[in-house]
Formats: structure tokens, C-alpha cells, sequence
């Protein structure tokens, strides 16, 4: 029998589930800075040496299969938060998506088998996935547990594009608290759908919660806003309304840039208990257009003329093979410093060229017009000093961690090499996205 929680604004203590390198722990981190993390479980060994190196040895996640952890030492933690970013394959539009079928959905199954039965169970939850999750069987077995538990629900679609930063990474989100506890919007305004949103037929809402953490002043570096531009934000699809009709949703409209410049170094509050807040990131109605920063705020030195002295191996260093440039001529996207956009990276970047992530050049290029020379580092078509070709290299780890919103501190362990630093980071989430949900979650009235 499960206790009922109270309407509280106690410091949350929380249960970590497939914690990788410690993505949701930096986002609870933001929203709640007082939070603590009773323990954290993930399997692979790396990700374990990586959060440990991060936040101490006493905090090394928990290496033991959740499909047979026992029931009583998950309780025994008296977790009020639990936050869970299970394996994706399952869901994946370009996999098998064999859902339930697939053994790596067993755990996270089992823990929803398992939480009904726990004295302390959760009064909030939050799952992250990818685009795919919310029309699957694990989505209905997730919302069924929550509603029968007598929890109420959030689903939203969320890109860190949203949220300014230059990342094209649209997932999947569903936030639950459990009754008597309420959400802030519908107390204060502003709720899309109250206790039964979760079955709107349209689907997740996409725009950002209401928190001040959702103002991209927040997830971008300081002096950047005033070169911020409105710019589209499709990954995360259009939203309608239960009527059909087209979204009407408040904000700042074209005057979002201006308005966050305006903002840009006000202090971040987040209190326990407050009106939700209409930022400068809510799109104007009937547009997916969000204020986002260029790529340069989020690169190491050595991208341009006036960086080359402090970074220019980098592109030596990071050089796409000619070979790989050959294989990706027709598919690969290319950007520069001055765009508003890097596609996902997945955890095959730099392993594999197709659909894993974008590369930098120096100049602009054009698909089906540029011939694929490189002049930079190993297979290089041409010199430097020739003036033909382009330089061309693969972010490196340290900027997938900044689109990723990582704090400046994290870092890995040395025996972890880049491949393996590339597949953790493309395993992880965006801070930017999930630090706003956590306090949108525990603002609890």
C-alpha cells in the first residue's frame, strides 16, 4: 500500500534512472540547487566512471539490471522524485520498434509493475525519450500505471532549439505528480487541458513549460543575446488546439529577441511556489518561430580568421577523412559558426557518417554543388594556400557537451576516449530542455 503524499515544497530527493553521465542530475541541479540524488543506476561502465569523476565517488551510479533490482531497495531510498531516461531503441523511428517485444524495454516495464506496490512511492516523475515514444504500447502502460496510482499528467515535445540554444534534439517528455498535489497552471492560469491532457488526440503539447527557466537567457552564453534571431523550429511539429484549430499561445511574439537582450543579465529565480511565467522563448501564435543563437557561442577557439592562433589543430585534430567526405557528400550536413542549427548527435558520431550528426566547415557549402574538397588535415585535396576546398571536422566532445547545455565543469575521466565520449554524450538529453520541465514539475500548489 502506497502512502498519499502531502502538498509540499520540501527539498526534493531523488532516484536517478538510467543516469548515464549525469544529464537529469545537472538539470535537477538547475532547478532545484538544493535537491539531492538518493542514487543513480546505469549498466555501462563508462557512463558510471563519468558521473562518478563529476559529482564524487560517494555518488557512483548503482551498475545492477532494474528488471531484477529489488522492489524494497528502491523503496528503502523514500525517493519523491523519480527521473527516467530509458533506452530508446525500442521507440527509435529508424529501428525495429518492436516496443514492448524489445528486451530493452523489460526494465522500465518492470518498474512501472513494481511502483504501485512501493510504501514510498514518487510524487513526481518525469520520462524522457525520443520522438517515436509517445504512439507506443510502453507510452500506454506508462499512462495506465500513472492514472490508476491517481497521478496527473504533462506530455510535451520539446527541442533545445526552444530554448535558444543552436540544437536540433526534438524528444519526447511526461510529467506526473501525484494527487492532492496540483499544477501551477491550472491554479494561477494557463493549463492546456487539466487532469486528462495526456488523452488529447493531438498529441503532446510543444511549447516550453511555465518557468523562468524557460527564457534562453538562461541556457546561452552572456553577451550572445543581442545577436539572436527568430527562427523556426520544426523538429517539434504544430501544435492544435482539442477544436483543430491552429495554437494560440502567449509571449512576446517577434519582440522575443528583443525582450530577452532587454533581460539578458537579470539574475534566474525559481521559487517553490509561483504564477507561472510567460518568458520570451513562447512562440507567437500560429508560428513555430523561437529566438535562437548562432553556433559560434557554443564552439571552442580556432573557427575563424581571428580564433586560429588559440584552437587551428582543431581541424586537424577533429579533420573528417576525405574517405568519410566521399560517403557523405549526398547526406551529411554541413554548417558553420554563423548558423542556427546542428542536427542530433547520436552515439555512432564520428564512428559513422550518415545521420549521426553535423559537421563544421569554415565557408558555407551547398549540397549538390560542392565537389568534396577538403583542405585540412589527412587526405586533404589541396593546401591551405591553394585557396580551394574547405575545411571541414567534426565538433569535438566539449561543444557536443555545450549544445547539450552541460554545465563548463563537466568533463571526463582520461582512460574514456572519444568514442566512447561521443556515444555518451549522443545517449544523453539536453539540459536546457529538462531543467525547465523539473521545476515546472515541483512547483507544486
Amino acid at each position: 500500500m502506497t502512502t498519499t503524499p502531502t502538498p509540499t515544497n520540501a527539498t526534493p530527493r531523488a532516484l536517478e534512472f538510467y543516469c548515464g553521465v549525469g544529464g537529469l542530475h545537472y538539470a535537477l541541479l538547475r532547478a532545484r540547487p538544493d535537491a539531492t540524488v538518493a542514487a543513480a543506476f546505469d549498466l555501462n561502465p563508462h557512463a558510471c566512471d563519468t558521473y562518478a569523476f563529476n559529482f564524487g565517488d560517494a555518488a557512483r551510479p548503482i551498475a545492477r539490471n532494474l528488471a531484477s533490482y529489488p522492489a524494497a531497495s528502491i523503496d528503502a531510498h523514500a525517493a519523491s522524485l523519480w527521473l527516467l531516461s530509458p533506452p530508446c531503441q525500442p521507440f527509435t523511428r529508424q529501428g525495429a520498434k518492436r516496443d514492448v517485444d524489445d528486451g530493452r524495454a523489460e526494465s522500465f516495464l518492470r518498474l512501472l509493475d513494481v511502483v504501485p506496490t512501493l510504501a514510498n512511492a514518487p510524487s513526481h516523475l518525469l520520462v524522457e525519450n525520443v520522438v517515436g515514444f509517445e504512439r507506443s504500447e510502453t507510452r500506454d502502460a506508462l499512462l495506465a500505471t500513472l492514472r490508476a496510482m491517481g497521478y496527473t499528467t504533462r506530455e510535451r515535445m520539446l527541442s533545445p532549439r526552444q530554448f535558444g540554444v543552436p540544437y536540433s534534439r526534438p524528444r519526447y517528455f511526461c510529467l506526473a505528480k501525484r494527487a492532492p498535489l496540483r499544477w501551477v497552471d491550472d491554479v494561477f492560469g494557463g493549463g492546456t487541458a487539466g487532469a486528462d491532457d495526456v488523452l488529447d488526440a493531438d498529441g503532446p503539447t510543444r511549447s516550453p513549460p511555465p518557468s523562468a527557466l524557460s527564457d534562453p537567457k538562461h541556457w546561452i552564453p552572456r553577451g550572445v543575446v543581442e545577436s539572436m534571431e527568430m527562427t523556426d523550429v520544426p523538429e517539434v511539429g504544430i501544435e492544435r488546439t482539442r477544436d483543430g484549430g491552429a495554437w494560440v499561445g502567449g509571449g512576446a511574439g517577434r519582440d522575443a529577441a528583443a525582450a530577452a537582450a532587454a533581460d539578458a543579465d537579470a539574475d534566474a529565480t525559481t521559487s517553490t511556489t509561483t504564477p507561472p511565467t510567460t518568458t520570451t522563448t513562447a512562440r507567437p501564435p500560429e508560428t513555430r518561430a523561437y529566438p535562437v543563437a548562432p553556433l559560434s557561442s557554443f564552439l571552442e577557439h580556432g573557427d575563424d580568421d581571428e580564433g586560429a592562433d588559440e584552437g587551428a589543430d582543431v581541424w586537424t585534430t577533429h579533420v573528417v577523412p576525405r574517405a568519410d567526405v566521399v560517403k557523405a557528400l549526398a547526406s551529411a550536413d554541413v554548417v558553420t559558426r554563423d548558423d542556427r542549427k546542428c542536427n542530433c548527435f547520436t552515439k555512432s558520431y564520428g564512428k559513422y557518417v550518415k545521420g549521426t550528426g553535423s559537421f563544421i566547415s569554415d565557408v558555407r557549402v551547398v549540397k549538390g554543388e560542392w565537389d568534396g574538397r577538403i583542405r585540412n588535415g589527412q587526405g586533404a585535396d589541396v593546401s591551405a594556400d591553394d585557396g580551394g576546398g574547405v575545411r571541414l571536422r567534426y565538433f569535438t566532445e566539449r561543444e557536443v557537451a555545450n549544445v547539450h547545455s552541460f554545465p563548463p565543469e563537466f568533463t571526463f575521466p582520461s582512460h574514456v576516449t572519444r568514442a566512447q565520449r561521443y556515444a555518451l554524450l549522443g545517449n544523453s538529453l539536453s539540459v536546457a530542455c529538462v531543467a525547465p520541465l523539473i521545476d515546472y514539475l515541483l512547483n507544486d500548489v
